[in-house]
């Protein structure tokens, strides 16, 4: 019987590896909020910058849409799809089912893709 963790070992390296050089030829883009590297870019967002979409941290924009929004207590600042970002007030806490979207507001723009996304999605696709 083998140990997950030894079957398993090197999943973290390979996954670092995987998606390291994603993009490829390019420099590391930089979040326009913190000025850090996007690395994980699969979970990036594309924020309209101009004529270019960039990748931005998804914690960069929860933390600067909590900053622009006024939030109300048991109300918070989730991810409702397809590029759009919410304010949310749940009725309970404890119990996140039961909500309502007090406020939506899209980040993405709509009905397109950006270009750097296109090419993260071919690359994972073929992997």
């Amino acid at each position: 019987m083998t140990n997950s963790r030894n079957r398993n070992g090197g999943w973290k390296r390979n996954r670092k590896r995987r998606y390291k050089d994603s993009f490829p030829g390019k420099e590391v883009p930089r979040c326009p909020y913190c000025g850090q590297n996007v690395r994980d870019v699969l979970t990036a967002v594309a924020l309209e910058q101009g004529e270019a979409e960039a990748p931005t941290h998804f914690d960069c924009v929860i933390k600067k849409l909590s900053e622009e929004e006024s939030l109300q207590p048991k109300e918070k600042i989730c991810y409702l799809g397809n590029g759009s970002f919410g304010i949310v007030r749940f009725k309970n806490p404890s119990d996140p089912k039961n909500f309502t979207i007090k406020k939506r507001i899209q980040v993405e723009p709509e009905k397109q893709e950006a270009s750097w996304r296109k090419a993260v999605s071919r690359r994972v696709n073929s992997i």
